[in-house]
């Protein structure tokens, strides 16, 4: 009655009218019920029962009862507007992420076919120029998802790395391949410094590579052409930690627009994006830093970004504690130079056959004999009829594969 009136109703001996208040040993003289309005609707009420003759309401109790009630709905509704923003949180994240793993199904056959197509036409130029627009186009799309499925990894707190031992050297290496096509189209100049030595590090080989290729490829993209990037080199002498022999300090200095003081503090914030002239339609999703930053502390390190302004370039700096002797060093660690297998009898398994055929397509273009199955059982038979030749360095034979279908190796 009181949520269909809209106002406080006052209710004199309400047992009588109500027999489901005929409480035994109860008496209910008076009742006030004041309705709880959130945005023009009604979430439901306060109710007041006096239990005695002498104690009876006024409205003084109604004005405090219908501020209550005010404060009740602003609650209410706070508590609601919260629940509903993390399920739409939640169901949007998981949409990112399911989006990202379809996306990336029929990214890989395409990426082995255009490499099959690029070497079956490598006598026609015009062919090989256009698929190689293709494939540098597939290599950016294959980025915007991997940047996808690592903000959502981010937002759930899993993105995780793995130590090995392995050289700086190779990391950086690694790094500047991904992005030599940023630093070639628009004709910077790339300096490296301090890697003139080998530098043995405890790292995530491929992680650290994409904190890299990430720092490189912004450089690349916000330097106008014929700029200058740096990437600089040092080894830092750790005495606060015995086991540490020192820490790997890296800078990457470029000449570019710069980044305004306003914006800065917000970089490394996930989505975080900023107005950059014709800079922009390159700029990608507003991730890679934010991943990066994670990563950076996931081992033990700190990144730091400075810049003096708009058109005054930009530095940013890491400090990773992951530097160790060289007497540890691994000669079969990530990145170590591996040649190509030779050709052997190889059995793929796969259940998406446009993959299975691309990457079958490719690797018997480089002289391998190929043997495919599209499921488990049928792979089980070929195993015990034409036993694949297994390679003594799976290792080389892999990252050699990933290398040629241009994969990021993990």
């Amino acid at each position: 009655m009181t949520l269909e009136a809209g106002t406080p109703q006052l209710f004199v001996n309400p047992q009588a009218q109500f027999h489901c208040l005929a409480f035994p040993g109860v008496e209910v003289p008076e009742g006030i019920v004041v309705p709880i309005k959130a945005e023009n609707a009604e979430l439901g009420a306060i109710w007041v029962m006096s239990h005695t003759q002498e104690c009876r309401f006024d409205l003084e109790d109604v004005r405090l009862l219908s501020n209550l009630a005010v404060f009740a709905g602003s609650a209410l509704t706070i508590v609601n507007a919260r629940d509903s923003g993390e399920e739409s949180d939640r169901r949007h994240n998981e949409f990112i992420a399911m989006l990202s793993h379809e996306l990336r199904n029929p990214m890989a056959p395409i990426d082995g076919a255009i490499s099959a197509a690029k070497r079956l036409c490598a006598e026609n130029e015009r062919a090989v120029e256009v698929l190689t627009i293709a494939q540098r186009q597939m290599r950016h799309l294959r980025t915007l998802v991997d940047d996808l499925l690592d903000a959502a990894r981010l937002k759930h707190g899993k993105l995780a790395i793995k130590h090995s031992d392995t050289s700086l050297s190779d990391i950086v290496s690694d790094a500047v391949t991904a992005i030599r096509h940023h630093i070639a189209s628009r004709r910077h100049t790339l300096k490296i410094t301090g890697l003139d030595e080998p530098v043995p590090v405890r790292a995530d080989h491929v992680r650290l590579s994409q904190v890299l290729g990430n720092l490189l490829s912004n450089a690349a993209k916000y330097t106008p052409v014929g700029g200058t990037i740096e990437l600089d080199v040092r080894v830092e002498p750790n005495n606060s930690s015995e086991e540490t022999p020192g820490l790997i300090v890296i800078d990457v200095t470029d000449n570019g627009i710069g980044i305004d003081s306003a914006v800065l503090p917000h970089v490394f914030e996930l989505f975080a994006q900023s107005a950059r002239g014709q800079a922009r339609s390159e700029g990608g999703l507003g991730i890679g830093l934010a991943v990066a930053k994670r990563m950076v502390e996931l081992h033990h390190g700190t990144i730091s970004i400075r810049s003096e302004g708009v058109g005054k370039g930009t530095v940013v700096t890491l400090r990773l504690p992951i530097a160790r002797t060289i007497a540890n060093t691994d000669a079969g660690a990530p990145g170590a130079t591996a040649a190509a297998p030779e050709p052997a009898r190889l059995l793929l398994v796969d259940d998406n056959q446009d993959a299975l055929r691309a990457l079958s397509v490719l690797l018997e273009l480089e002289g391998h004999e190929v043997t495919t199955s599209d499921n488990g059982r049928g792979a089980i038979r070929l195993m015990s009829e034409m036993p694949p030749r297994l390679q003594s360095s799976m290792w080389a034979c892999r990252k050699w594969t990933a290398s040629k279908l241009h994969e990021p190796f993990a």
